[in-house]
């Protein structure tokens, strides 16, 4: 997903590059002097502006202690990302026998990825993790291998509403979620999902294994306190297919009815699919029944029917 490809492409591997002609003039330079060359070599990589806080180097890791990246060009345009103690750990033998000097490429690595905390205009998070081993890495990623595994602190979006137009990964990940908060909103179902504006989030975890260009997601949960988020499938690297089983859940209240809901999700990446497979709520029929009389009276609306253009 296009989620990796960022960590690995504009942070992991242009920080790995960096790794040693930063450790060879760590001895000649002053940091403030090192640190400007190192934002300049990371703007010029993702084509942002950056600014990198204090960092220590070691051959087992960097540790940077702040970060901030601007939006496309650069800061003027707005801030992409602040992100506070931030540690980067390789194994230096999986660096050195995954090194293609031909083709200017690291086709094998091991390692761990952490944030203490991360802002952006849409989501805040805290203790943000990502440990990986993959190998066969290369610029189609067709034959990748390896896995990876994601773990999260607490969280909160803000405005993902206009996330989700601009993101297909955060579309693809939010897209059941976002379908039953429209229907929500339109009085079809009242289950106290999280508003778009602000939805805090407890934690995440993923688990993925890679093998041939295809990552297995074999479980993403989600889990906060208005909804429980758990994914698994296949998603191709490359082409972006995909094929997705999302179950959410929340728990009952006493005004509100327990949600457990069953979503099937194909396509691709970048124009999912959605098809609910099942959605179990006592009196969401007879509310939904009520709804299409009360907007369609005498139009003999088909309920079967109108669920299905409501999930599609």
């Amino acid at each position: 997903m296009r989620f990796f490809k960022w960590i690995f492409l504009l942070v992991v591997l242009p920080l790995g590059i960096l790794m040693t002609a930063l450790w060879t003039a760590f001895q000649f330079f002053p940091q403030e002097k090192l640190r400007a060359m190192a934002a300049v070599e990371l703007g010029r990589r993702t084509n942002r502006q950056a600014e990198i806080g204090p960092f220590h180097l070691a051959f087992g890791g960097l540790i940077i202690e702040s970060l901030r990246l601007s939006e496309v060009p650069n800061f003027r345009a707005g801030i992409a990302i602040e992100a506070k103690g931030i540690r980067l750990g390789w194994d230096l033998q999986s660096l050195w026998e995954g090194l293609n000097v031909k083709n200017r490429m690291i086709t094998r690595s091991r390692g761990r990825f952490h944030m203490d905390e991360f802002h952006n205009p849409h989501y805040s998070a805290k203790d943000f993790s990502l440990t990986w081993s993959l190998s066969g890495i290369d610029r189609t990623w067709k034959h990748l291998r390896g896995w990876a595994r994601l773990e999260q602190g607490p969280g909160l979006f803000q405005n993902i509403d206009r996330l989700v137009a601009t993101n297909p990964s955060v579309n693809l990940a939010l897209a059941p979620i976002i379908v039953l908060i429209n229907m929500e909103k339109d009085g079809l179902i009242n289950l106290g999902l999280p508003n778009l504006k602000r939805w805090p989030i407890d934690n995440i975890r993923g688990d993925y294994r890679f093998n041939d260009g295809y990552m297995e997601v074999r479980s993403f949960n989600m889990a906060s306190p208005a909804l429980r988020v758990a994914t698994e499938g296949t998603v191709e690297l490359a082409g972006g297919r995909l094929s997705m089983d999302v179950r959410l859940t929340s728990p009952a209240r006493a005004v509100r009815e327990a949600l457990d809901a069953k979503v099937h999700i194909y396509g691709t990446v970048a124009q999912p699919k959605i098809d609910l497979i099942s959605l179990q709520k006592t009196v969401f029929k007879a509310t939904l029944s009520k709804f299409l009389r009360d907007r369609h009276s005498g139009a003999g609306i088909n309920l079967d029917d109108a669920l299905k253009k409501l999930f599609r």
